[in-house]
């Protein structure tokens, strides 16, 4: 019965982790389009985004969709920051590790660097439909740095298609827009969620016997890497006087987190796996 009781409190957990995952992924498009993006969808995009993160699907999709979107800006936003390592760990471990083992990823370079050697080598897209900024170190630096070098390339102001790391999508969104209201720009953004990040228990225990599914756990994240961002996530938006919203540090405008996904964070926070958060 011990080991029964065990085993639904873990999928519990599961369910709530998953249910965080799920909102904080947030995607503008339905089902069917989130697998490649209608061609509708794609003939409106003038810019394709890519903030900096360590997820190697979100690289691999900005540049499948730039190949599919052949008059769109491919943007790479990222410096060095809290994810530069991890990005380049796993790249080297990834189907482009061959770059990093002949010297054309460097462990040096900023996420963006990285980001610009793989579309090219791997996907072929030349390197004037290419827009490399470097110095950004945070999702702020990310938006209002990326909409200065779309301002200075003089990029069309079509709709601008923002991919991130799935955990910090929907903060990534908020900030551009706050952004983007300072820099003047009008144009009209479309938030791409690669997959919605989502986990399974791996035994009867709790504690670190959770394993995300299989599609999602190879160039992602280490399961205290992921706590931590989704916990950290949840904090940061969530509109006290220790978040990021009007109430706290007013980085970003009020948000609403949903009841369901607020208790999940609670139950999750509460639980023997915050201990495992590892930013």
């Amino acid at each position: 019965m011990e080991a029964q009781s065990i085993s639904h409190e873990a999928a519990q957990l599961c369910q709530d982790i998953n249910r965080i995952g799920a909102w904080l992924a947030q995607d503008d498009f339905d089902d069917f389009e989130r697998a490649g993006l209608s061609p509708q969808a794609l003939s409106e995009i003038s810019v394709i985004a890519l903030l900096g993160n360590q997820v190697i699907a979100t690289l691999t999709a900005a540049c499948i969709l730039a190949r599919k979107s052949p008059a769109a800006t491919l943007l790479f936003s990222g410096g060095a920051g809290h994810s530069t390592h991890l990005l380049y760990d796993n790249l080297r471990l990834s189907n482009f590790g061959g770059l990093v083992r002949d010297g054309h990823i460097k462990e040096s370079m900023a996420e963006a660097e990285m980001y610009e050697v793989v579309a090219q080598a791997a996907f072929g897209i030349p390197s004037g439909r290419i827009l490399v900024e470097k110095q950004s170190r945070n999702a702020a630096e990310n938006a209002s740095l990326s909409l200065r070098a779309l301002k200075d390339a003089n990029c069309p102001h079509g709709a601008i298609l923002i991919l991130q790391d799935p955990t910090m999508q929907r903060r990534s969104m908020l900030t551009w827009a706050r952004q983007a209201e300072i820099a003047g720009n009008t144009s009209r953004t479309l938030s791409h969620a690669v997959f919605a990040p989502t986990v399974e228990p791996a035994g009867t225990e709790i504690s670190g016997k959770l394993r995300f599914i299989a599609a999602q756990a190879q160039g992602t994240w280490t399961m205290g890497r992921f706590l931590a961002l989704i916990l950290g996530e949840i904090q940061r938006l969530h509109d006290d006087e220790n978040g990021y919203g009007p109430n706290g540090k007013n980085f970003l405008p009020h948000v609403d987190i949903p009841e369901a996904v607020y208790e999940s964070y609670l139950r999750v926070a509460a639980s023997p796996l915050a201990a495992l958060a590892v930013r």
